[in-house]
């Protein structure tokens, strides 16, 4: 039994870890996206792979809300950085 709770321990920082990372790159991704000719770069080519699956379905359901789509300014960073935090935040108590 001891043994599951140590593996538990260490999946659940290397997730936490994991989640960390990610938060960090939508953040440099949300950045860099305000600069027209880094958006054309390498760089910004692979944070946009590695974060475009998780933003797209929150812009669709963003988009489904009328008034929101008048406003110029993807909220959909900024929601998945806070869905992270929340699970951060959560598994940060279950340890």
């Amino acid at each position: 039994m001891e043994v599951l709770q140590i593996l538990w321990y260490y999946f659940a920082r290397i997730v936490l870890w994991a989640l960390s990372i990610f938060q960090t790159v939508l953040i440099v991704r949300a950045i860099l996206s305000w600069i027209p000719p880094v958006r054309r770069s390498r760089f910004f080519w692979f944070l946009d792979k590695i974060t475009e699956p998780f933003l797209r379905p929150i812009r669709q359901i963003l988009f489904k809300i009328s008034w929101l789509r008048q406003i110029p300014i993807d909220f959909s960073s900024l929601i998945l950085f806070i869905i992270i935090d929340f699970a951060i935040m959560m598994l940060s108590t279950i340890l």
